[in-house]
């Protein structure tokens, strides 16, 4: 299973290039378009050495995107994420652009030479929102996305700012503190705290730009000390207005969106727990369990929560079928066929798909849907038709063994494999009678080592470290949850309350005795015993 990861890299890899041209003649071109006549001796050049700068970008960006692509774990990029990382870089290079206009009108309108005297160009280029694109990928597509563009901004940059030698490193270490600082996006105040910390390491980073390249003035390096602070603001204010609208067209899916959809007010999650609220109650502690075990083994916790609010909402149709949902002895599995039984059990796969498209659940939480459940076989049902044949003189073989398992597909990413797992287990800690430490961290080894053992998980990415990390992590949270409790004495008033029932009345006392027991029961309803 650890070899997983390798076999993904080596089928993607012819395809990857694909992508990879494709981001690098639409960088390499845009940045020629917006960044030629403003930040290079334009006149200066000629036809063949600007098709060679365009060259030069072409096959930097493509070399970064494969390197990429065999070496960073995430980032595997399909067609539609290549275009989005494109259009993100050519949008922040249109923000250069625009601000660089900006920027030299304010330096060279008179009214700021009146006040402030003459200005070097390159006074505010610090201002400049270089890390807006940064921040936008590590909210929308991760880690390994905004690694990337902060490469590639920094070697266009270096190649169309020849003259501020610090401006390349300028945007190398802006860019990639504003992915490490919206790696944990919980909220929308992420982007302003990624904003702040983007304008402290570019305060420095300016001030020490001032001194290699001898601007002294003061005057130039108040504007360009402010600038590297005002930066850090304005990229965290355009990142938070524009992730909306590229989660939105491109249909993605932040954080931010899934924590929106965890506060239970959705309608699906509202009609689970009416229609079925044994499910509704075992998904919530499923929650509990995989939010801890994705923190453990560095998943993503708010979409394993989440898909596990979602996972079981097939079951809203025929919920009765369902062992969770049934009260009392009445089970309407008695009553039909090994076969049909396992068909609605497969049903609600089925029906909680058509239920993720109707209400337009985002795409990864669909997914987990049928990959939770993989090929896995209905083992109850597939035994109870083998014993059935068996009795009727029948070959046990001859049974379809199909008609008992899940059409899949297998989990295919670590949360997926971790929703598997805490489904079974959840469910088989809800049947142990004593639910001791011991007992708890048995079942749960033996499940995972049966799942396992299985291959359900062999295209989920998850390792034997993983396995073992979610085992403690699943123990302690059931553990928790099914802990041992004191069988504490019945109260005082509800022992006195039942004495006086109990004693018969007798001869003339009867009658007093009742008034009396009368007028101790009103007392103990206005005392709401």
């Amino acid at each position: 299973m650890d070899q997983q990861p390798e076999r993904k890299t080596r089928f993607n890899f012819s395809m990857l290039g694909v992508e990879g041209a494709m981001l690098a003649l639409l960088t390499s071109a845009i940045a020629e378009f917006f960044l030629n006549d403003f930040f290079a001796a334009a006149s200066d050049l000629t036809y063949f050495a600007k098709l060679g700068r365009i060259a030069a970008v072409f096959l930097t960006v493509f070399a970064i995107h494969r390197f990429a692509s065999v070496s960073l774990a995430t980032y595997r990029p399909a067609f539609k994420d290549a275009w989005w990382l494109s259009l993100v870089l050519a949008m922040t290079l249109l923000l250069i652009w625009a601000g660089r206009i900006i920027t030299i009108g304010l330096v060279n309108y008179p009214g700021t030479v009146r006040l402030l005297g003459v200005i070097q160009t390159d006074a505010l280029l610090f201002a400049l929102p270089f890390a807006t694109g940064a921040l936008l990928l590590q909210a929308v597509l991760g880690l390994h996305y905004g690694l990337v563009f902060s490469a590639i901004l920094t070697i266009i940059v270096g190649l169309y700012f020849p003259n501020a030698s610090v401006a390349a490193p300028f945007v190398l270490v802006t860019t990639l503190v504003a992915c490490l600082s919206l790696s944990r996006f919980r909220s929308r105040s992420a982007y302003v705290r990624a904003g702040m910390n983007v304008s402290l390491v570019a305060f420095p980073m300016a001030l020490a730009a001032s001194l290699v390249s001898g601007n002294l003035d003061s005057m130039t390096l108040v504007l360009s000390l402010c600038g590297a602070l005002l930066s850090g603001i304005l990229c965290a204010f355009i990142a938070a207005g524009v992730t909306p609208i590229i989660e939105y067209f491109g249909g993605y899916v932040t954080d931010m969106r899934l924590i929106e959809m965890a506060t239970l007010d959705h309608p699906l999650l509202k009609e689970l727990s009416i229609q079925a609220p044994g499910t509704w109650n075992h998904s919530m502690v499923i929650g509990m369990m995989v939010e801890g075990a994705a923190e453990a083994i560095g998943a993503n916790p708010v979409l394993s929560r989440v898909s596990a609010y979602f996972h079981d909402i097939g079951k809203i149709k025929k919920p009765l079928y369902f062992v969770e949902n049934q009260a009392g002895d009445d089970n309407r599995h008695d009553r039909l066929s090994p076969s049909m039984s396992a068909l609605i059990i497969r049903s609600h796969v089925k029906e909680g798909l058509e239920l993720a498209a109707k209400h337009k659940l985002p795409r990864p939480i669909a997914d987990m849907i049928p990959q939770h459940h993989g090929t896995n076989r209905i083992e109850f049902f597939y035994d109870k038709a083998c014993k059935e044949a068996r009795e009727n003189g029948e070959d046990s073989e001859e049974i379809d063994e199909n008609l008992y398992r899940y059409p899949g597909p297998k989990p295919q990413t670590r949360e997926a494999g971790l929703l598997m797992l805490a489904d079974g287990i959840e469910a088989a800690a809800r049947t142990l009678a004593e639910p001791t430490h011991d007992r708890i961290q048995g079942l749960v080894q033996k499940l995972i080592n049966k799942v396992f053992s299985s291959g359900e998980l062999d295209e989920s990415d998850l390792t034997l470290r993983d396995l073992h990390l979610i085992a403690k992590s699943f123990t302690r949270v059931l553990t928790g949850i099914y802990h041992q409790r004191i069988a504490y004495a019945e109260p005082a008033e509800k022992t006195n309350e039942d004495s006086l029932t109990e004693a018969p009345a007798h001869g003339a006392d009867a009658s007093g005795n009742d008034k009396e027991r009368e007028e101790n029961k009103e007392d103990l309803k206005r005392l709401g015993l």
